[in-house]
């Protein structure tokens, strides 16, 4: 039997799954990632992490389930995106900045004065987790002894230790502040005029079904995969998952939740947009992606479960927050415990309750928080795709049947939940090596066979739920401008 391999380096796990012809998952594992917070919103992950993750799961498929190194055909990725990973040749890469950290909001300032019109370029303003900016913040506060190369997806670096290539895709280029997004090209005069070229190497770009590499013999010593397997160049997270919500047309929306969550649909229209919109290079050929990211989703989630209820299972946590009428009995929570980016653009918001009464229980904040990121979540939903019609949504998330009732009841909209659905990245980015390998036509076939026909649960709006959530949303998107004035 023959198998692709994917690799998804998300943010808490590495994931592992071999998928055979037949696009099912015959095996799959996941490794834990740490990350590392400091000072001033600073968050970084050991890039040796993510290969050790790769690593242990690999050997796992050939040592002990018995896989034959011969029967995987190619290797492909998805990666969280935005990072800042430098590459010293033989050395060992320790420290990556991920997207999520913000210690570049003055660099970013800088950047936008020194080229206003930006985001005509790059379909994109720039940020405190936006790469350039963190590429000026590096060269002002942590100058490299020597030009170094780097990357801006953690499943780069992967590629890296496999291949001794140096690329990104297109999807993670035009999260850079570097690439221009008409052309798909680097705007090499950027990092010119912000002094960069002298210390940064930009890696080569490549489209996500393209071979970045064949595996070496370093890689293959460590993996047990074949010398000489083809590793293809995979995608930024949101180009895979945009494949793997079967978003391949102009007007598809889908809702990722994971670590963080975003709202996305395909175009044509590379215009930039506003309220901290994105515009991505689709995987597809000729088209773009509109995404609109919060920063706060399942890792809220994640810290409500541990922190508030001291529980660890999505199950058990749904039932608390069951135990709460819909409302939390008037308690509202703001879910920005990571700052946030969209609709609102502030790395220095917090989290905050309104409306504790005496009779507040430990189930209505439990429900109060799960609705506070659904509120967040409404925002953006508002904001790419209106109102009406069936939304996919896929990620971690989806796996809580009442947080997936909650976004179709404040949505009015029904929600459909494919199985395994948070393997779907994953299971989107084998479109690519699918299509390279020949055993489908193109990533669209690929689609058609392989995941528009999985099966797949829709949660319908409870039209009362719908009317009430709807009065409580005019509450919500009050606190947040009440409170601006203490975050600064």
């Amino acid at each position: 039997m023959d198998y692709i391999a994917v690799f998804d380096i998300g943010t808490t796990a590495i994931k592992g799954l071999l998928l055979d012809r037949e696009g099912g998952i015959v095996h799959e594992r996941s490794f834990p990632v740490q990350t590392f917070n400091g000072e001033k919103n600073r968050q970084e992950q050991n890039p040796e992490e993510w290969w050790q993750g790769v690593v242990n799961i690999s050997r796992e498929w050939f040592d002990i389930n018995k896989i034959n190194p011969e029967s995987v055909k190619a290797i492909t990725f998805s990666g969280q995106m935005e990072d800042v990973i430098l590459i010293k040749g033989g050395e060992k890469t320790t420290k990556a900045i991920l997207y999520s950290d913000h210690r570049a909001g003055k660099e970013a300032e800088i950047v936008r004065q020194q080229f206003p019109d930006f985001h005509h370029v790059t379909g994109n303003s720039v940020y405190a987790s936006t790469p350039v900016a963190k590429l000026v913040w590096l060269k002002t506060h942590a100058l490299p002894a020597e030009k170094v190369h780097v990357v801006f997806s953690a499943k780069d670096y992967i590629i890296y230790k496999m291949t001794g290539a140096i690329l990104t895709d297109h999807v993670t280029a035009a999260t850079t502040g570097l690439m221009n997004i008409e052309t798909r090209k680097w705007q090499t005069e950027f990092m010119g005029v912000l002094g960069l070229n002298e210390v940064f190497h930009l890696p080569k770009l490549a489209s996500p079904g393209q071979v970045a590499g064949k595996m070496n013999e370093a890689g293959a010593g460590q993996t047990g995969f074949r010398r000489g397997t083809p590793v293809l160049c995979g995608a930024g997270d949101a180009g895979a998952s945009t494949l793997g919500a079967g978003a391949i047309n102009e007007g598809d929306c889908y809702l990722y939740i994971g670590t963080t969550g975003w709202m996305a649909i395909p175009t044509k229209d590379g215009s930039p947009k506003e309220n901290g919109i994105f515009t991505l290079a689709h995987a597809v050929h000729d088209l773009n992606i509109a995404i609109a990211p919060v920063l706060n989703a399942g890792n809220v989630h994640s810290w409500a479960m541990e922190s508030l209820a001291g529980i660890e299972d999505f199950a058990l946590f749904d039932k608390e927050v069951q135990k709460s009428p819909p409302g939390a009995n008037s308690l509202f929570f703001l879910p920005y415990l990571n700052g946030e980016r969209c609709p609102i653009q502030d790395s220095d918001a917090k989290g905050a309750f309104w409306g504790i009464g005496p009779r507040t229980t430990k189930a209505d904040f439990a429900r109060a928080v799960l609705e506070g990121i659904c509120y967040s979540l409404k925002q953006i939903t508002e904001l790419l795709a209106g109102h009406g019609g069936t939304m996919t949504l896929i990620g971690g998330g989806a796996k809580s049947p009442v947080w997936c009732q909650l976004l179709a009841d404040m949505t009015s909209r029904p929600v459909r939940v494919p199985e395994h659905t948070e393997y779907l990245p994953s299971l989107g980015m084998g479109a690519t090596a699918f299509a390279y390998l020949g055993w489908v036509k193109d990533e669209s076939e690929f689609v058609r066979l392989h995941i528009e026909s999985a099966p797949a649960k829709t949660y319908v709006p409870d039209e009362g739920n719908v009317r009430f959530y709807q009065k409580q949303y005019q509450t919500y998107v009050k606190l947040y401008p009440a409170m601006e004035k203490i975050y600064h």
